[in-house]
């Protein structure tokens, strides 16, 4: 990104923040250093702005009861006040962002900062890129779309074992249309010789009317019998489906309160875990750094006056004084030896509760998905529970109606009955047996005419399950796709992660031509499911970013080196790229645009004024704390703020 993209200054008003009493800064876009010795309050005043930003809160003044921090972006303004109280400091007000993973991570590139820390450390590198990554969503998406494809699923295995019954309809259809048409001719042939009897008009079509009439009867007493047969299975089917359903939604024991709990609490515990892995980081970091000193660092620096050690102390070298790196008092060696294996306690203790968090954190999730599926069953049973009981009620109201059909018609059959019997005309004539045996006919006629009709119901239905079923076949062809994209999501990320770092460190060390290396970069390692990772996810293979060193030799041989044998600078250095690859790859500048340096002191000027150059190209606010020989280097383009307007 191109620091050109904007074009507003930010001006920031710090009262009583760290070692600042008040200031009011403004800066425009591009590089902007503050120059100063050190304790003069550019620290202060980075970490203040990174508060505001969203980011961990700063220290208050130590001699101050209350203190204030003013940001002004694009015409918008952010406050935010500190208070002083018996539990701690309290902080109020809005910031600029809610992402204090982000600022934490790849804005606030201070000495403190974990992917600097991680590359000192030799730690996680792979946790750090990947923290602001919100794998749980994801975890959880992965399971809602797995459910609704495995139910998809399911559906279509329904319809195709409805689909195996076309064939078979298909031969019946075809069957009944030629028995139908074999009746039709028989019909035909015997209407024909009817018409061929020598017979009193008025009486054939008496009979005619008469026999007609009474078959008609029956096969609409029959056809309205079958209907009410129909409607009477189908209610006592409905029946025993609403007594499952209601045995069902009597077993589901459901609440939504638990839920809301639920969630609240593995916010509260993300939220936890975060903190004690940035607590470790940063524990780990003093522990290593005071092991330095006390176990062979630079003892000049750090050792009392030897004039001053008794011959005890010289004796015993864990006896020796040593010039506190913090405060500037002197402290036995000893002393520092307990307070660190103290801390290593504090470490261990630290490790044991994130790992119970994380335990907690799967165990919540795992209820939160039964969970809600129980909740998405119960809210369906209790849907189909009342589509059931109005299709039963519907259902008693069309058999009440039917049954009121069939009495009337049996009533008209009674009476035909009834009327031809009392006509003896009927049983002499020649007729009778002919039109017996055509009511007959059209009886059986009829009786194929509504077999065929069904038959060709139940094909339009199997027509339309398998328009259904490739209506299902697509949506289940997008689930996958999304599947698949939710699956390779963290992958895919954590490879732009990797090509960033890799390419911006071969660009770097190009610059910067340390003696001796010829090349560093990350490789993603995959292991099993079983590994632990931060960030990964359930069922997923757990990942782990290696960070390779190659240096080379006088004759231009080369040979892998390890992080302990790199120096300060080069491990800075590297630290450095980790948080730009982040930046970076996070889209960070679209929700903070600046980014804060401190503590480059172990880095030469010259490489310093071309990190400088480097990382401009891609931030639009720069914002670097320099030590007065360090600023000279530094492009005369840039903005300079000096130490003097941090103290007025």
């Amino acid at each position: 990104m191109s620091q050109s993209n904007t074009a507003d200054e930010i001006t920031i008003r710090a009262e009583n923040i760290g070692g600042i009493d008040s200031c009011d800064i403004t800066f425009t876009p591009g590089v902007t250093v503050l120059e100063g010795r050190n304790a003069t309050g550019r620290t202060s005043l980075l970490n203040a702005l990174a508060g505001a930003l969203g980011g961990s809160p700063p220290s208050l003044r130590s001699d101050a009861e209350h203190g204030r921090i003013e940001l002004s972006v694009d015409g918008q303004s952010f406050n935010q006040d500190y208070t002083r109280t018996q539990n701690g400091i309290e902080t109020s007000g809005e910031s600029f962002s809610t992402r204090d993973d982000l600022i934490d991570l790849f804005v606030r590139l201070t000495e403190d900062n974990p992917a600097r820390r991680a590359i000192i450390q030799d730690g996680d590198l792979r946790d750090i890129i990947m923290r602001p990554v919100d794998t749980d969503a994801i975890q959880r998406r992965i399971e809602e779309l797995e459910s609704e494809r495995n139910q998809l699923g399911q559906r279509i295995r329904e319809i195709e074992r409805q689909l195996e019954k076309q064939p078979a309809l298909e031969s019946r259809r075809v069957e009944l249309q030629g028995d139908l048409e074999d009746l039709d001719q028989e019909i035909t042939e015997l209407r024909e010789q009817l018409e061929e009897f020598d017979t009193n008009p008025e009486e054939a079509e008496a009979v005619e009317e008469a026999l007609e009439s009474l078959e008609e009867r029956k096969q609409e007493i029959t056809s309205v019998q079958n209907r009410i047969q129909t409607q009477q299975e189908t209610i006592e089917s409905l029946r025993d489906e609403r007594k499952d359903l209601q045995k069902e939604a009597d077993a589901l024991e459901t609440s939504e309160n638990e839920l809301t709990q639920i969630d609240t609490e593995l916010s509260e515990l993300t939220t936890r875990e975060r903190s004690l892995a940035t607590t470790i980081n940063d524990l780990s970091a003093i522990v290593d750094f005071n092991d330095d000193l006390i176990s062979g660092g630079d003892l000049d620096a750090v050792t009392a006056e030897k004039e001053s050690q008794s011959p005890l102390s010289q004796l015993d070298p864990m006896s020796q004084s040593v010039r506190c790196w913090t405060c500037g008092s002197e402290v036995q060696r000893n002393d520092i030896s307990e307070r660190l294996d103290e801390l290593r306690d504090v470490v261990d203790e630290k490790r044991q509760e994130r790992a119970d968090v994380q335990s907690r954190i799967k165990e919540l999730r795992s209820r939160q998905q039964n969970l809600q599926q129980e909740i998405d069953r119960q809210e369906e049973v209790n849907r189909r529970l009342e589509e059931v009981s109005a299709e039963i009620q519907r259902r008693k109201g069309t058999l009440e109606s039917l049954k009121e059909q069939r009495d009337g018609l049996r009533e008209q059959l009674s009476e035909l009955e009834s009327y031809i019997e009392e006509n003896d005309s009927f049983k002499e004539s020649e007729l009778v047996s002919q039109y017996q045996q055509l009511s007959e006919l059209e009886y059986d006629r009829g009786q194929l005419e509504e077999e065929l009709s069904s038959v060709r119901s139940e094909i339009a239905e199997l027509d339309r399950l398998e328009e259904e079923r490739d209506q299902i076949e697509s949506q289940q062809q997008e689930i996958r796709e999304e599947l698949k994209s939710q699956r390779t999501q963290i992958r895919e990320l954590e490879e732009s992660a990797i090509e960033a770092f890799n390419e911006h460190m071969t660009e770097i060390l190009d610059i910067l031509e340390y003696k001796n290396i010829a090349r560093v970069w990350i490789q993603r390692k995959e292991g099993t499911k079983f590994e632990s990772s931060h960030g990964g996810y359930r069922g997923g293979s757990a990942t782990r970013f290696d960070l390779h060193i190659v240096r080379e030799t006088d004759d231009g041989s080369g040979y892998e080196d390890t992080v302990a044998n790199l120096s300060e600078s080069e491990r800075e250095v590297i630290g450095l790229i980790v948080g730009l690859a982040g930046y970076l790859v996070h889209d960070v500048y679209e929700v903070v645009p600046l980014m804060l340096l401190d503590s480059l002191e172990a880095i030469d000027s010259q490489r310093i004024a071309a990190l400088v150059d480097y990382f401009s190209d891609f931030v639009p606010y720069l914002l670097i704390a320099l030590l007065p020989e360090d600023a000279a280097t530094i492009d005369d383009a840039y903005s300079y703020v000096t130490a003097d307007a941090l103290t007025s």
